[in-house]
């Protein structure tokens, strides 16, 4: 049987951020994970746990003056990232990667129509369309995204728009090259419940149309459940467990996934406050030794405040990073 290989593949990296000559702060440490074509790799976590940075770095769009690589790689179809020369990185961005911010007001030109910046998106990758053949594909892109009066909205500016038809132009437009891998950092925040909801389905649907492998970052366990194949949680910038979406959520083995799940609301609420992580987020200037978590775990021990634990597999696919965690779930 053929093994089949990831698209994307990052190998222990190292990201730190240099503030001053002598001060280096670690954002990520030792992350090594991989996404598969036609999947969904859901990555969760409190805000400052390393999702947004190790993502931002896949397409080197961290600032370069601060940014230090300590240690790894990151391969897209075998060809280093990291490596790569500059001229070769900007056709991959938008071409065969494409990323969908947080914020889609600060992702758009205010001073340029839609339709220019979808256009210019279209001609930047294929230097051979003509003006009418971009404008026919991004009127075609801004149907594609269930809006109406496609035409209309070409020939208007970001400014005029809500919230959740901006997200849409930012989908349209991700997806204008029918990338290979479509990166979505926390791409439902700014949104309200029903518009997230249509935004989720619309990217579902065009995954399963072009065959787009996607990484989603949110702190959100309703949108991590609704789109993942499999779970990667992070927490002080490495990686606490990975798994099949229905084995980290139905059988979470780490202490700090288990708070993550048991915090999140449910329709099966009673008059009981929900249970909350102790403590914060530590900052890069104060991150422990050891494991990171194990400040806030009510499970930590000397050895855990000293030594970060290994992969240990808890079932197929599922691994997961805690000394204790057989003791924390005697009958896995």
């Amino acid at each position: 049987m053929t093994q089949r290989q990831p698209l994307l593949e990052v190998k222990d990296l190292s990201i730190a951020f240099r503030t001053d000559r002598r001060t280096v702060l670690e954002a990520v440490r030792n992350l090594s994970f991989e996404v598969y074509p036609g999947e969904t790799l859901g990555i969760l976590g409190e805000s400052g746990c390393g999702k947004s940075v190790t993502c931002m770095s896949i397409l080197r769009l961290l600032p370069e003056r601060t940014t230090v690589y300590n240690s790894g790689e990151i391969l897209f179809e075998g060809r280093s990232l990291l490596t790569m020369k500059e001229k070769e990185l900007s056709r991959i961005r938008g071409g065969e990667i494409s990323m969908i911010f947080q914020e889609p007001m600060t992702s758009l030109n205010p001073l340029f129509t839609v339709g220019d910046q979808l256009m210019e998106m279209i001609r930047i990758h294929n230097p051979g369309v003509s003006k009418t053949e971009a404008y026919e594909r991004a009127l075609d892109a801004v149907t594609d995204v269930r809006i109406p009066n496609a035409d209309r909205i070409l020939a208007s500016y970001p400014f005029t728009m809500s919230g959740g038809m901006l997200q849409r132009i930012m989908i349209a437009m991700a997806m204008l090259n029918r990338p290979k891998l479509l990166i979505c950092d926390e791409p439902t925040t700014a949104l309200d419940v029903t518009i997230q909801a249509q935004v989720l389905d619309l990217m579902n649907r065009l995954k399963e149309e072009s065959g787009t492998s996607i990484i989603i970052v949110t702190h959100d366990l309703g949108v991590i459940s609704e789109m993942s194949d499999r779970v990667m949680v992070m927490y002080g910038g490495r990686k606490c467990e990975e798994g099949g979406a229905r084995e980290v959520f139905f059988s979470p083995k780490h202490p700090y996934t288990q708070g993550l799940i048991a915090s999140h609301p449910s329709a099966n609420l009673d008059k009981y406050r929900l249970p909350m992580i102790p403590g914060s987020v530590p900052s890069l200037r104060d991150m422990p030794a050891g494991c990171p978590f194990n400040n806030r775990c009510i499970y930590a021990t000397d050895r855990c405040a000293a030594e970060f634990p290994q992969n240990d597999p808890a079932g197929e696919g599922h691994g997961v990073y805690c000394h204790r965690w057989r003791e924390v779930n005697p009958d896995a």
